[in-house]
């Protein structure tokens, strides 16, 4: 059943998407193809939105327009609206914001002649409306956006909206039929595919030949014949060809073949069934209408203007009274029935005159009531007419009514409840006084809890009638409002809730009298699912503690104090149910029945801060603790790290990672106690220094065997240290670091110096560049490992190691380039390696840029032939008594040639050595 209200009112906007025009031909199928199956009303809607679609400017309109423009009703339209969805001319969505509704109406296009012959469905129905000779002549002569964002798509479908009607089979039994609403148009997934495949062989029907177009034509064909899956079998297996497959066309015929042999000759017709729920007021189960039910549809179904023109005897109303009325659909968004209503109740009231701020003072109340209907508006008129006569007549105005109750709608599951629930409370204390007039007081009193506290109309009649007889008749504001505010807190929202709350407050008293005390905590109060409670902690999670005590002391009734203690845990101090009793358990058994206040809210308290939740967890914990005190009597320390963490870091489980600081050390002493410091230490690179527990592991493994057995703290923590800074995360890098470390001691030891150019580093520093195969040996082997070679397996000195390397990285030479230089000096200075020597050949060859070993090994065998020249050079010339060479002019030797043939015998000879000292006597030097 469809509400109107719900779904259409005349002063919700709407706009129009037209995605694009449409052409003359589609006017032709619409008025041919589309109209004998909608009736012209739909048709006439779907061309007026085409024609305001196609102005540009038209901006949001309001319904109270298509009125206007169609002389139509509002549940017309709307029933003409849900035709065009059903036949797939138009779309509708939806925005719903608090009370204003607004609407998109996106035109679609109609079916192209051909697709609309080739649909079982539309061409069927179109058939019976409108006979075979029309069809065939149809046939012959046919066949040769705006954003919808936030909007919901509430169109209906088509079989939402027609149904096959069936010669032989009366509208009765197939309104019996189950309907299930589905998204897709023709309930494709409503038929059972899986049934109708179990009768058909794999053989005679191969899963291939179901195709989805297929499946589509055979559930339209089931729908339109009302076959079920059974009788589909038989269409399908008329349908097949000689090649085995199926098309659309025999499908069809095989269906009309089978539904004339079977059913009827005549064809299946279209009925349409969804219009006729369109109103619940329009559907009665008598076929004589009361008086009021007249008035209803008459208010529901006439336009206010119309209705304005029947009350001024068919005289046309005035303009301002024309606009007031449609003020009321435009900013106060009422519906039809709702406005005939209101005017007809503001002019009995005003002897025939529409005062505006009347008008719209009750069309605001009437909207914060929220009334939707002409029979909702008809009762509060009534409602509002009868207070008037009594204020009028100084009696006391009930002012919860009938519309309250009905707002509520509370479900009656029992009729010991229906006195409570569907009664006001002025009827009810009527009722509870014997029918007397009940006092104005105390109707008041329960209608305020009414309106001022939000309580339910039912709850309020028990709690009055519990008033009654606890005070027997005597009630007060302050005994009532008590219990209501008490109930309040707990959710009391039903007649039942508040009648068991009672029952529950007698037996609690009489429980008081015999125990002394009430437990605030019950079954009833437990609300939890122990579906998947392990059984073994089901009695913990759902016992109450008194009940749980009381199982505890073997039957006998705990200390009140004691209960009062444990349910404080659960309602002061947020324990879960399950954890209080794990802990009244626990402290009752250590403590040989005692239940010390401090003792327990102790170990509650470290519950709490641990995050205890079930019992599992608080058994689990409190077991853990057990064996953390016994450690620590033993030990003296309790570890921090446990299995636990092991198991939660996720580490690979070997030898390092599979056991605790603790439980390495305690192996690595063979079995026995480690020390506490010791253990603090190990955990220390963990839980502060932010090692792994397997690296952990590793270098206390390292330290252990480095220092007999001992764990210098300082030193393991500045391997830590280091650890951490080189960013150790696996025992793989672990280990690598302490190998290396050794090779470095080692290094140490023999040479007393550790390379810093490694392979890794040549590799690096050589890319991608070709080396020859002579040249290898200088450009892939480090300084350290040349001068070891060069030195036949003997280790290099210290000296000679760093010098090698200086080469590469204070003059930037390339490594082949410092091994040539190297094997270059040491050749010519008979295995020495002078520093000053070997670094100003290094200068000399870093500014001419040699690059390769080659191009060294070049510029050696240059040099090394230009030395040879020298050499004979040098041994070829005169030498004086202090190994120097004189060079004599040549220009002297002519002159003792000259001399020689001279005939002056007075020419004096020079003596050079003479000269020479007495050049040193004047400079001051001595020989």
């Amino acid at each position: 059943m469809v509400h109107l209200y719900k779904e259409l009112q005349p002063a919700d906007h709407f706009e129009i998407s037209l995605p694009q025009s449409l052409s003359t031909q589609e006017r032709q199928l619409l008025t041919l193809f589309y109209q004998p199956l909608t009736g012209p009303e739909p048709i006439s809607l779907y061309l007026t939105l085409w024609a305001e679609a196609e102005d540009a400017l038209t901006n949001s309109m309001t319904h109270y327009y298509l009125m206007s423009v169609l002389n139509m009703p509002i549940g017309k339209i709307f029933e003409a609206r849900i035709a065009l969805e059903a036949i797939g001319l138009l779309r509708t969505f939806r925005k719903q914001e608090e009370e204003n509704r607004s609407f998109i109406y996106e035109l679609i296009r109609p079916l192209d002649a051909n697709t609309f012959f080739q649909d079982p469905l539309l061409s069927m129905f179109l058939f019976s409306k409108i006979g075979e000779q029309a069809y065939r002549k149809l046939r012959k002569r046919f066949v040769s956006t705006i954003s919808t964002s936030g909007y919901t798509d509430i169109s209906r479908t088509f079989t939402d909206v027609y149904k096959p009607v069936h010669s032989k089979i009366n509208v009765e039994q197939m309104d019996n039929q189950p309907t299930v609403k589905t998204d897709y148009p023709f309930y494709m997934e409503e038929f059972d595919f899986d049934l109708l495949k179990s009768g058909l062989s794999e053989q005679l029907v191969p899963s291939k030949t179901l195709t989805i177009e297929i499946r589509e034509v055979i559930a339209k064909l089931a729908y339109l014949y009302r076959f079920n899956p059974i009788e589909m079998q038989k269409v399908v297996i008329l349908a097949l060809d000689d090649q085995m497959n199926l098309t659309r066309d025999r499908l069809k015929k095989a269906a009309a073949d089978v539904y004339k042999l079977t059913i009827s000759k005549e064809p299946p017709q279209l009925q349409k069934f969804f219009s006729s729920e369109i109103e619940e007021n329009r559907i009665v189960e008598n076929p004589v209408k009361s008086k009021e039910q007249e008035m209803i549809e008459y208010f529901e179904s006439t336009n206010p203007i119309e209705h304005l023109r029947n009350l001024n005897n068919g005289k046309e109303p005035t303009d301002y009274t024309k606009d007031l009325v449609s003020n009321l659909f435009i900013n106060h968004g009422m519906n039809i029935g709702v406005v005939n209503v209101l005017i007809e109740y503001v002019m009995l009231q005003t002897d025939k005159k529409l005062p505006k701020n009347f008008v719209e003072t009750i069309a605001d109340h009437w909207n914060r009531k929220n009334i939707k209907t002409a029979k909702e508006a008809m009762a509060i008129a009534r409602s509002e007419h009868d207070k008037f006569k009594k204020l009028k007549n100084k009696e006391y105005v009930p002012q919860v009514s009938e519309a309250e109750l009905a707002k509520q709608n509370v479900p009656i599951v029992n009729d010991r409840f229906a006195k409570y629930e569907r009664t006001i409370p002025y009827e009810f204390l009527k009722q509870l006084n014997n029918g007397r007039e009940p006092f104005p007081y105390t109707i008041e009193l329960a209608e305020s809890l009414v309106k001022n506290y939000s309580m339910p109309i039912g709850v309020v009649n028990v709690l009055m009638e519990y008033a009654f007889e606890q005070t027997e008749g005597k009630v007060t504001r302050r005994f009532v409002e008590t219990i209501a505010s008490n109930w309040m807190k707990i959710g009391i929202d039903s007649a039942e809730e508040a009648l068991n709350q009672i029952d529950k407050t007698i037996k609690n008293k009489e429980f008081l009298r015999t125990t002394g005390f009430i437990p605030s905590i019950t079954r009833e109060s437990i609300k939890k699912d122990f579906s998947e409670v392990d059984g073994i902690y089901y009695f913990y999670e759902s016992t109450p503690p008194y009940e749980f005590m009381k199982d505890i002391n073997n039957g006998s009734e705990p200390f009140p104090t004691n209960v009062k203690i444990a349910e404080d845990l659960i309602n002061k101090y947020d324990l879960p149910l399950g954890v209080v009793n794990v802990l009244s358990e626990y402290v009752l058994s250590r403590q040989d029945g005692k239940f010390s206040k401090r003792y327990v809210e102790t170990i509650a308290n470290t519950l709490r801060q641990a995050g205890i939740q079930t019992a599992k967890e608080a058994f689990e914990y409190l077991s853990k603790t057990e064996e953390e005190l016994e450690m620590k009597s033993k030990l003296g320390y309790v570890p921090q790290i446990t299995q636990e963490h092991i198991q939660r870091n996720g580490n690979d489980v070997d030898h390092y990672s599979s056991k605790t600081p603790y439980e390495f050390l305690k192996q690595l002493s063979n079995g026995h106690e480690p020390s506490a410091s010791n253990v603090k230490l190990a955990e220390s690179l963990v839980l502060n220094t932010g090692l792994s527990i397997s690296v952990a592991n590793v270098l206390i493994e390292y330290v252990y065997n480095l220092k007999s057995g001992q764990l210098p703290k300082k030193y393991v923590e500045t391997i830590a240290a280091n650890w951490v800074h080189q960013n150790i995360q696996t025992v793989q890098q672990a280990k690598a670091v302490i190998h290396n470390k050794e090779t470095t001691n080692e290094m140490l030891r023999n040479v007393g110096y550790v390379p810093t150019i490694s392979e890794i580093d040549i590799q690096q520093m050589i890319g991608n560049r070709v080396i020859e195969e002579e040249f290898k040996e200088y450009e892939m082997t480090t300084p350290y490992e040349f001068l070891k070679k060069m030195n036949h397996g003997v280790e290099p000195y210290a000296n000679n190691i760093q010098l090698a390397e200086k080469l590469v990285h204070r003059y930037k030479l390339p490594v082949g380039v410092a091994n040539v230089l190297i094997e270059y000096v040491l050749e010519i200075k008979d295995g020495k390696l002078p520093r000053a020597y070997v670094e100003t050949i290094a200068d000399s060859w870093s500014r001419k840029n040699f690059v390769t070993a080659k191009d060294a090994a070049e510029h050696v065998a240059m040099e090394k032939e230009n030395y040879a020249k020298r050499q004979v050079e040098q041994e070829n010339r005169p030498r004086s008594k202090w190994g120097r060479v004189e060079k004599i002019p040549e220009w002297f030797k002519e002159r003792d040639d000259q001399g020689a043939t001279n005939d002056n015998p007075q020419t004096d000879s020079i003596d050079f050595e003479k000269e020479r000292l007495r050049i040193l006597e004047k400079l001051g030097r001595k020989e």
